[in-house]
């Protein structure tokens, strides 16, 4: 045993001279490199709470299609009807091979607004539906009231971004027959 350790003893002094030297040189560069970081900071506070934004869908592309818009336009005797322009209803009808005309389901409503003095109801259409026709608008006194103004007969616009605009002139329903005033007795 006293002889392993004179081997060790020989053995380290030779590394001491070689070995030593490099691990110091190591051990200085990495007190360097450690000495040379930034020092460790908190982070700023965030600030007030913010919502969340929410990702935006992306944007369709507008439909391709055509539009039809009605123009009712009230006569000067308009206001002695009493009828709020939102009480009329609009009905798109067709018209088929034997002359007799039907109700379009889906082209039925009040009128969208008022703009510049007229009523304006507008549907939308797919290029399916293109040039096609006759059609015709009717507009009522309500929903199942009795018709007021039928409009000429008109054809679907020819082509896609197209508006066919048929204008109607509203009259106001006929007062009724005049009554007999009351008689003395």
């Amino acid at each position: 045993m006293p002889a392993l350790l004179l081997t060790f003893a020989r053995v380290a002094g030779r590394l001491r001279s070689s070995v030593w030297p490099t691990i110091a040189a190591i051990g200085i560069c990495t007190l360097l490199a450690a000495v040379s970081l930034p020092p460790h900071t908190q982070a700023a506070p965030a600030g007030p709470p913010r919502p969340t934004p929410r990702p935006r869908p992306a944007r369709a592309p507008a439909p391709i299609g055509a539009t039809i818009e009605l123009r009712l336009q009230f006569s000067p005797l308009w206001p002695r009807a009493n009828i709020p322009w939102q009480d009329l209803w609009t009905v798109v009808q067709w018209q088929d091979g034997w002359g007799n005309w039907h109700d379009v389901e889906g082209w039925q409503g009040t009128p969208d607004g008022i703009v510049g003095g007229e009523a304006r109801k507008t549907w939308w259409l797919s290029c399916e539906l293109v040039g096609q026709g006759p059609f015709r608008w009717v507009t009522y006194h309500a929903r199942d009231g009795e018709p007021l103004a039928t409009s000429e007969p008109f054809y679907l616009p020819d082509a896609a971004g197209q508006t066919v605009r048929i204008e109607v002139s509203l009259e106001p329903p006929p007062l009724g027959p005049p009554s007999d005033p009351p008689q003395p007795h």
